[in-house]
C-alpha cells in the first residue's frame, strides 16, 4: 500500500506561517498557498515540482518539505512532499514516489496541463484511498487521505479522505512549480 507518511513536524524547507485565521487568505480558493520562499527552495530539487493552482477553501498548508541526497555510488536520492488539511480533518498530499499504479483498480483519468493524469483506488484494512501518478520526472503521487502526525497528540493517524469531486478538481489544476 502507497501511504506516504506527512511529518507535519518534519524539519521543513522552510517553516509554514499561516495567517492568524485561515479566513484571511483569500476566499477564491486559488494558488498552491507556498510561500516565495519554499518555491525558491522546493525549484533547486533536480527534479520538477508539481502543486495544485487550486486548493479548496478551508485549507492550510501544513507542511512542505523536500531534499536532495547523493550517494558516493553515484546514486541520487531526491524527493518531496506537499501537504495540505481542512479545517474539518481532510487532508491530501502531493508527494514524490518510487512507486507505481502495480496492480491498483483504476477509476478514472482527469486531464492537466502536465497530462494525463489516472486516478486509482485502493482499499487496505478497510480503508479506501484514491491516489494518482503524475506523469513528470520523479514520478509524484497526489493521494487522499494519508498518514500524518497530529501535532496536537504526538500520534500518527488517518485524516479524512477528500471527496472524489473535489480530488479531480484538485488534480485537474496540478501544474509545475517555477
Amino acid at each position: 500500500m502507497l501511504t506516504p507518511s506527512v511529518e507535519a513536524s518534519a524539519t521543513p524547507l522552510s517553516r509554514v506561517e499561516q495567517p492568524s485565521s485561515v479566513e484571511q487568505r483569500s476566499p477564491a480558493s486559488t494558488g498552491n498557498l507556498l510561500s516565495p520562499g519554499q518555491v525558491a527552495k522546493l525549484t533547486k530539487l533536480p527534479i520538477p515540482i508539481v502543486a495544485p493552482t487550486y486548493v479548496p477553501k478551508g485549507f492550510r498548508l501544513i507542511s512542505a518539505d523536500g531534499a536532495s541526497v547523493k550517494y558516493a555510488n553515484g546514486g541520487d536520492d531526491t524527493g518531496y512532499s506537499i501537504a495540505y488539511e481542512g479545517e474539518d480533518g481532510t487532508c491530501f498530499a502531493i508527494a514524490s514516489s518510487k512507486d507505481s499504479p502495480r496492480k491498483l483498480k483504476q477509476i478514472g483519468e482527469v486531464e492537466s496541463v502536465v497530462g494525463a493524469v489516472k486516478m486509482y483506488e485502493e482499499t487496505y484494512e478497510g480503508r479506501s484511498s484514491i491516489q494518482s501518478f503524475i506523469p513528470v520526472k520523479g514520478n509524484p503521487v497526489m493521494i487522499s487521505p494519508v498518514w500524518q502526525l497530529n501535532s496536537a497528540t504526538g500520534s500518527h493517524e488517518f485524516c479524512k479522505a477528500l471527496n472524489r469531486a473535489e480530488y479531480e478538481h484538485i488534480l485537474k489544476s496540478m501544474e509545475l512549480v517555477k
